[in-house]
């Protein structure tokens, strides 16, 4: 059967559903009260947009997902910082002649912004 034509779940079948998720959320308000970090740390977890189950794969995914958005307006926020630092307007060039865009979405570990054009050796963002 495909899932359009599937039966409906039956009431004992929801009623298990639920007791499972009603359980599952007790022992998660058990492990917060031992350990009011995790509270803190699921208080921050918005799960509006989660799809799915909070499970492993889940977590992992949202956790690339996070981390992703925390690389890019780290990235953002070096670049407005550089630019601050020179006092240029944000459609000033960067030393290689390319926009600030033209450079790394990420900062390096050593926190450098390398330009990404192929044609291009300049090896950080820099305004002069």
């Amino acid at each position: 059967m495909t899932e359009s034509n599937a039966p409906a779940p039956t009431y004992d079948q929801e009623a298990r559903r639920a007791g499972q998720l009603a359980a599952a959320v007790q022992l998660l308000l058990n492990h917060i009260r031992l350990e009011p970090a995790l509270g803190s740390a699921l208080s921050l977890i918005d799960t509006t947009d989660l799809r799915g189950p909070l499970d492993q794969a889940g977590l992992l995914a949202l956790l690339a997902e996070a981390q992703a958005e925390r690389d890019r307006c780290a990235a953002l926020a070096e670049r407005d910082a550089r630019r601050a630092e020179t006092g240029r307007k944000p459609s000033t060039a960067c030393r290689c002649g390319h926009s600030d865009t033209a450079h790394a979405r990420r900062l390096t570990d050593d926190g450098r912004l390398p330009c990404t054009r192929p044609d291009c050796s300049c090896h950080d963002l820099t305004f002069e």
